[in-house]
């Protein structure tokens, strides 16, 4: 993240940003400047810049800890990317964002439509959309998805500020007992049958060399980390990313007891036992994904292919002796086995899958994501508007374990 801010705070930056504006972050965090007065904004302008380059490019460490956090949040939706997500939440939220910008360019480009300036602005002047705007950008970009299977379909959620706020208390405690850090932040979100929560939190400090003049220094960061949740009150299912493996069943326990208010929801043996290979395997090099049922998906490409040899290991548990990888981007991976002493009518099995899944679309680029398919819990992809259809696509071909056996017992207990 630190390498962002450096590209963030550029001269171009300083030379075109609005001097009132940054006066107004600055003052967040005055009394903690050295060397520094908010006043020199207050002089002429090659002033004020000059002085504002000399706070901001120099060390990380020459501005408060504070500024610094700003920065790197500021940073994260500071592009283009970042200023689509703005303006989707402003449209949600039915906010008119900035209309005195709404105007065409006259002789140049208007400076304050820079996304880097919106960023800002947001950040100032509409700190929760800018809060939620920070939010959706995190969970679009968790691609690896660790699932917890609950005991039932259709636990729904009624969820409160109250809740809300006492599971931030208690992850908010886990975490400050991992990362020493106090900052500690819930959004909450709808998205049709999905409750989405998103945590962030200072990671670990870390240390970083830089040079200044002819010196270097070592500097200190606090980064601030996103763990997402996203549970389906339809499918029972708790999502978790951007969260450390060790904490997971924790968080996984605190959303059921505090959120669903239904302890241990998330512990039955078989909670992460949800993918399956076998029909794969069964199938062996002649496997083919069906998609015909829906129109939107034009081919299936399995692209890679991960084959492991198991043997007796200790206390009479396999382990992988050896594992043989396939890869063809035609689609091949499977066949390439043929030949080779893999079979997976004996001790082999296969670990894991690569498929690409391309969509039909009007565009010259046809739309595609490719998904990682590991039992008994991981299946990876970058999610878009598509993830409902890679999800149905799993499941029609029999890729995921029948839990509804499970659910009949559990009711009759």
């Amino acid at each position: 993240m630190a390498g962002n801010l450096k590209k963030f705070v550029n001269p171009r930056f300083i030379k075109t940003i609005d001097l009132a504006l940054m006066k107004s972050l600055l003052a967040r965090h005055e009394g903690k400047y050295e060397g520094f007065s908010l006043d020199l904004l207050d002089q002429d302008e090659n002033t004020a810049r000059d002085a504002l380059q000399n706070l901001l490019t120099g060390s990380e460490d020459s501005y408060p800890e504070g500024l610094r956090g700003d920065l790197h949040r500021i940073a994260e939706l500071g592009d283009g990317r970042g200023l689509e997500v703005i303006q989707t939440q402003a449209d949600r939220q039915g906010i008119c964002l900035f209309p005195e910008l709404k105007t065409g360019d006259e002789d140049t480009p208007n400076k304050a439509h820079d996304p880097k300036h919106i960023a800002v602005r947001a950040f100032l002047e509409h700190p929760e959309l800018f809060d939620a705007a920070a939010d959706h950008m995190a969970m679009l970009a968790a691609d690896r998805l660790h699932e917890y299977a609950g005991r039932e379909r259709g636990a729904t959620i009624d969820l409160t500020e109250e809740k809300v706020e006492s599971f931030r208390t208690a992850v908010a405690e886990l975490l400050r007992d991992a990362f020493q850090g106090d900052y500690c932040r819930v959004g909450d979100y709808a998205d049709g049958d999905e409750i989405n929560l998103v945590v962030s939190h200072g990671s670990l400090v870390s240390t970083m060399p830089v040079v200044e003049g002819q010196q270097e220094r070592v500097i200190s960061v606090r980064q601030i980390s996103h763990a997402v949740l996203r549970y389906s009150e339809n499918t029972g299912m708790l999502r978790l990313a951007r969260i450390r493996k060790a904490h997971q069943p924790k968080i996984a326990e605190f959303f059921a007891s505090i959120i669903l208010e239904k302890p241990g929801f998330f512990d039955g043996d078989d909670a992460q036992d949800l993918y399956s290979l076998h029909p794969v395997e069964r199938a062996g090099p002649d496997f083919a994904f069906d998609h015909a049922y829906d129109p939107m998906i034009d081919r299936v490409l399995i692209i890679e292919a991960a084959a492991d040899l198991m043997v007796p290991g200790k206390k009479g548990y396999p382990r992988v002796a050896r594992t043989l990888r396939s890869r063809d981007l035609g689609g091949e991976a499977l066949r390439h086995f043929d030949g080779t002493s893999v079979s997976f009518a004996g001790s082999w099995h296969l670990g894991e899958i690569v498929f690409r899944i391309l969509f039909k679309g009007d565009g010259k680029r046809q739309p595609e994501v490719t998904v990682k398919l590991r039992p008994p819990g991981v299946v990876q992809f970058r999610r878009t508007q598509h993830e409902a259809r890679v999800m149905t696509l799993i499941e029609r071909n029999g890729l995921t374990n029948d839990r509804d056996d499970f659910a009949l017992i559990d009711a009759a207990e």
